[in-house]
């Protein structure tokens, strides 16, 4: 009974050492199979950390890559700012060089306007001188006419018989006259050479002439004669040529002996008296400074 008893407590024990030995395998197993899974774990985690390495690793060179390139581009950037400077100080050199440049420009222009104003300014001379020219052959002309006429006379008589000129060579030699007055005038005193004549705007031209003559005198010599001219009304073509011609030789030894004066024009009686004068108003000392001419007119 007892061994009975024994042997069925050791079936049972056998019994549940199998049973225990069973669970013990499956947590074997268990664990076997945790422990694979945990290798695989381990495995993965290396490798994501060498994936990790490598990734660091690429990342450190991509800085040091993009720190030498932010190096570079500061040194190209001061390098930029140097030209930049470098370039304004251009700039404003080549805007002063084009300041000068306009104003050389203007200048020029300017002075080709002046020269195209003195080119018409010429012309208009030339074309007057022209004029005048074609004016004086033709009053010679007319006068040598005149001179074949008076060569063709009986000879003169004697001086108590002599007639008085020809009115119509007084004329043409007091027109040759004003024509000599009025280029001296275009050559000499005009501003504008192709302005009008002296004679258009005055109703003596006497008086216009000598005027003419000293302001010729003036520019030409230096020597400031000024005309006082004290006779009213104007003078016949006679009495005009003679006075204009005594006027020009008085002025011609002024020229070259006073600096300043007034050569005044005054009617005495039947007389015209051409005077120089100082610059007072007083007299001179020089032979011939007073010339009397009598009236023909």
């Amino acid at each position: 009974m007892i061994l009975a008893v024994a042997l069925g407590l050791a079936v049972i024990v056998a019994v549940a050492a199998v049973l225990r030995v069973r669970a013990l395998s499956r947590q074997v197993a268990e664990l076997h199979s945790r422990a694979d899974g945990a290798e695989a774990k381990v495995a993965a985690g290396l490798e994501r950390e060498v994936a990790l390495e490598e990734r660091h690793t690429a990342l450190a060179a991509e800085q040091t890559a993009m720190e030498t390139s932010l190096q570079e581009q500061q040194v190209e950037r001061e390098r930029l700012e140097r030209v930049l400077r470098d370039t304004s100080g251009e700039v404003d050199g080549l805007t002063g060089e084009l300041m000068v440049l306009r104003a050389d420009l203007a200048n020029a222009q300017e002075a080709a306007r002046e020269a195209d104003a003195a080119a018409v300014a010429a012309v208009a001379q030339a074309d007057a001188t022209h004029d005048d020219l074609v004016a004086a052959r033709t009053d010679a002309e007319q006068l040598r006419t005149e001179l074949d006429e008076l060569k063709a006379v009986p000879p003169a008589p004697s001086d108590d018989e002599r007639p008085e000129a020809s009115p119509l060579l007084v004329e043409g030699l007091w027109s040759l006259e004003r024509t000599r007055t009025e280029r001296t005038w275009r050559q000499s005193v005009a501003l504008d050479p192709s302005d009008p004549g002296p004679f258009e705007a005055h109703d003596d031209p006497a008086r216009v002439a000598i005027e003419v003559e000293a302001a010729a005198v003036r520019e030409e010599v230096g020597s400031v004669i000024t005309v006082d001219w004290q006779v009213d009304g104007a003078l016949p073509a006679a009495d005009g040529l003679l006075l204009v011609r005594s006027a020009q030789e008085l002025l011609a030894v002024a020229a070259r002996t006073v600096e300043e004066g007034v050569l005044a024009i005054a009617r005495d009686g039947d007389d015209l008296v051409v005077s120089l004068l100082d610059a007072d108003g007083g007299a001179v000392d020089l032979d011939g400074s007073v010339v009397r001419l009598p009236l023909v007119g």
